[in-house]
């Protein structure tokens, strides 16, 4: 059985607006060059801050994997996992204490904790 293709019309577009050579481009208004320098600022700073974690934990990992390397009988591997296990949870509640303490600036005043520590400075 086959169907007829005849009965369904063809979809058509609505015609395309037309500019005229005296359209202009809206210019933003002054202040988003400062709230995008803004922004900018708070996804560096947050990149930061996380950079800065990834780091500490990289190191905090290979100095358990050396302690892990240099131990000599099964309670002194449990050891070094036990000790660890506590230092990573702390590192993971220091981080995010510091990301809600950072994401509550930004949020709170539009700046960076730079910012507001360079403008307590001069003020």
């Amino acid at each position: 059985m086959s169907v007829s293709t005849d009965a369904v019309p063809a979809p058509t577009l609505p015609p395309a607006p037309i500019l005229s050579a005296t359209a202009t481009i809206a210019v933003p208004p002054p202040f988003v060059p400062e709230a995008l320098q803004a922004c900018v600022e708070a996804g560096t700073c947050w990149q930061q801050e996380i950079a800065r974690f990834v780091e500490h934990r990289l190191a905090e990992n290979m100095r358990s994997w050396q302690a892990v390397a240099g131990a000599r009988d099964v309670a002194s591997l449990v050891k070094v996992q036990q000790d660890w296990s506590v230092k990573a949870a702390a590192d993971y509640a220091e981080a995010a204490q510091r990301m809600r303490a950072l994401a509550t600036t930004l949020s709170l005043t539009g700046t960076t904790p730079a910012v507001q520590q360079s403008a307590q400075l001069l003020g």
